[in-house]
């Protein structure tokens, strides 16, 4: 391996200036092919793909180091990025085996990959019309398994858990609805470890509205109950946003028909009164709900 790993690393620096064989159009979307299969930055790739699946990750790393130049100098974004994704991945695998600690490098190989991704994921959704899509573009799909890697890889996020809940937070702007609820729950946790227990409930709680977006109403309950927690009082205590909480997770549960805990949230908005002083038309809503509930029950 050693030997064919020196061989083609000297070809691959013979052929740097060659001109390119390439075919297709598009510069980044899923269906342009800008390297044919017999080029020297496919062949280059695949010996690097091929090092790595044979776990010479210090092989794969220099191969991904060489044709990740070329990718730069295309603008190819997609492929810049995967290369500087599996630069981190072979390093820190080869930390794992050597023991030896380079998270300061990995963590820069990572933030250029989340960066060069975002970058193409914004493209797509400015071709697309900038609306969130019903399915989520591969460069959007890339951000966001990036992101839930680093977040599930706690020897790179440790310490860096506002970075890291930034990142999920930002790759959820171009994701599905699901998508997007995901990466806001996960971010949601860091913030929380991080003691941004406001930050938390933000997040958390733009989950829940992603998650009924979605059409996950138990997922949506479990998010506006966590974020309800974070305002219920000492020095958090926030009485206009608990009691708009306390009411958009009555009606959701009035929603799924789950009329005895709505019929709780309710009774405890009803009157209410102080800097948390609800709306008179909000207070004829929650009596009608109580109404219809207390006559679904008394039948």
């Amino acid at each position: 391996v050693a030997g064919l790993n020196s061989s083609v690393h000297g070809s691959a620096n013979m052929n740097q200036g060659a001109t390119k064989n390439k075919a297709g159009g598009g510069d980044n979307g899923p269906t342009s092919v800008p390297y044919a299969y017999d080029s020297i930055e496919s062949q280059t790739r695949l010996l690097a793909d091929t090092l790595f699946l044979i776990r010479d990750y210090e092989g794969a790393l220099g191969m991904y180091r060489l044709v990740k130049d070329d990718y730069k100098h295309d603008h190819k974004l997609l492929h810049n990025a995967s290369a500087h994704e599996m630069m981190a991945l072979s390093m820190h695998l080869t930390d794992l085996s050597t023991g030896y600690r380079s998270t300061r490098e990995i963590i820069q190989y990572i933030d250029t990959a989340f960066s060069l991704y975002s970058a193409a994921a914004e493209e797509e959704r400015l071709k697309n019309g900038g609306s969130r899509p019903l399915v989520a573009p591969i460069a959007t799909r890339c951000v966001t398994r990036l992101s839930l890697l680093l977040s599930a890889t706690r020897m790179l996020c440790q310490g860096r858990d506002m970075e890291t809940a930034d990142s999920l937070a930002s790759a959820s702007s171009n994701e599905t609805s699901l998508g997007a609820a995901i990466l806001l729950e996960q971010s949601s946790g860091h913030y929380h470890r991080a003691g941004m227990y406001r930050k938390f409930a933000f997040h958390i709680l733009m989950a829940g509205h992603m998650f009924r977006s979605a059409g996950q109403e138990a997922h949506s309950v479990r998010c506006f109950a966590s974020a309800l927690s974070v305002y219920h009082g000492g020095d958090r205590y926030w009485p206009e946003l608990f009691n708009h909480l306390t009411s958009a997770l009555a009606g959701q549960l009035y929603t799924m028909k789950r009329m005895q805990l709505s019929l709780q949230l309710y009774a405890k908005l009803v009157g209410t009164t102080g800097g948390g002083r609800v709306s008179v038309r909000s207070q004829q809503k929650f009596l009608d709900h109580l109404v219809t509930i207390c006559r679904s029950f008394s039948a």
